[in-house]
């Protein structure tokens, strides 16, 4: 290949969907507080919260079900949900907390409150949301962003639909699958 006069021995090749070193860094610190989610929560534009009812499946068992789900997601379908790299920050029969970047390294946080339901079964309390205005691949974004957390900012998705809408609904539908199989 040759690039401005200079040839080279390898192809030049897409950026990884890793997330950056300063975005390791900085993603937890940014998830911990949030900085977008204080205000998006109430409004909606880049938060999202269902309910979902597990009529026979325990709490424990629909935690490990979805951390698997998440764990058996091939690149191609985690592209398709706009979370190339994501970790499972916490998982027990309580809670699930996943910490997500798009390729561009914006944070979002997947969490799961989950709770035994009387006469068998649980529902779970699931919430994606974004964490802040800027993606965290910017040095000092988490401190940045607690001042963006008055401005209000949306997250679209494929086909119109809101990205936390889309990624709850497509997520329900493999953790249901996982759940009958």
């Amino acid at each position: 290949i040759r690039l401005a006069g200079v040839v080279t021995a390898t192809p030049i090749v897409a950026a990884s969907a890793d997330p950056s070193a300063i975005s390791s860094i900085q993603g937890p610190l940014q998830d911990a507080i949030a900085p977008g989610h204080w205000i998006g929560q109430f409004v909606g534009l880049n938060s999202k919260t269902e309910q979902w009812e597990f009529p026979s499946s325990s709490p424990g068992e629909v935690s490990s079900a979805l951390v698997e789900v998440l764990n058996e997601l091939t690149p191609e379908r985690r592209e398709k949900l706009l979370i190339p790299n994501f970790k499972v920050s916490g998982a027990d029969a309580n809670r699930v907390h996943v910490i997500t970047w798009t390729k561009a390294e914006w944070l979002d946080s997947f969490d799961v409150k989950l709770k035994e339901r009387g006469g068998g079964g649980c529902v779970a309390t699931a919430s994606f949301y974004a964490t802040g205005f800027l993606p965290t691949s910017i040095p000092l974004a988490p401190l940045v962003n607690v001042g963006f957390a008055w401005f209000p900012f949306a997250s679209p998705g494929p086909r119109g639909e809101m990205l936390q809408n889309f990624r709850l609904r497509a997520i329900r539908g493999l953790l249901d699958q996982k759940l009958k199989a």
